[in-house]
């Protein structure tokens, strides 16, 4: 069953689950990008550290897109902006998702382009159903790049966004997601 959509802000779970996702994009953004920059000796626990946190990401999306099913987020609050802006907007959420959908994915083709096992979570781990690819790891490694910049760079403008309605709109956007209500 659907539920009601809320007027007054987005569920503690929601909230929850938006944040993790948050934390575990901007921990494996860095890792990911300077991993070549690490000792040899650490290399191998930034790589684990770097899929743990994708892997989590991906976990997340389901789970939120699950949650978001039977929990609809509020209503979008009166807007100054165009409805077109309204849409855009709304557009760009569905981008976050699809991009932290992507993004895990492509890592999880990368590894496996390069011949090596993903490990889920120390637990166990999937072994690579192909062997390894040098020119394909570096087509998948090339995408997984600009997909992980991309999502960056539009997380950034999402957080912009946040904060111009609460600083120069001066409306509850950013309230309604943030863990803690005054």
């Amino acid at each position: 069953m659907v539920g009601v959509k809320s007027t007054v802000g987005y569920s503690s779970t929601a909230k929850v689950l938006h944040w993790l996702a948050a934390l575990c994009v901007i921990a494996a953004w860095p890792l990911g990008n300077f991993i070549d920059d690490f000792p040899k000796t650490v290399e191998p626990t930034a790589i684990y550290a770097h899929m743990t946190f994708g892997l989590t990401v991906l976990a997340l999306v389901f789970i939120r897109l699950g949650w978001r099913y039977g929990h609809p987020p509020p209503e979008l609050l009166p807007s100054r902006y165009s409805p077109w802006a309204e849409r855009a907007a709304v557009g760009a959420h569905w981008l976050l998702y699809l991009l932290m959908f992507a993004l895990p994915i492509s890592g999880i083709v990368f590894q496996f382009a390069r011949g090596k096992a993903v490990p889920v979570f120390g637990l166990f781990d999937i072994a690579s159903p192909w062997a390894r690819d040098r020119v394909f790891a570096h087509q998948v490694g090339e995408i997984h790049e600009l997909l992980a910049n991309t999502l960056l760079i539009l997380a950034a403008l999402h957080a912009f966004a946040a904060l111009a309605h609460h600083y120069i709109l001066k409306d509850e956007t950013l309230r309604r997601m943030l863990p803690v209500q005054r």
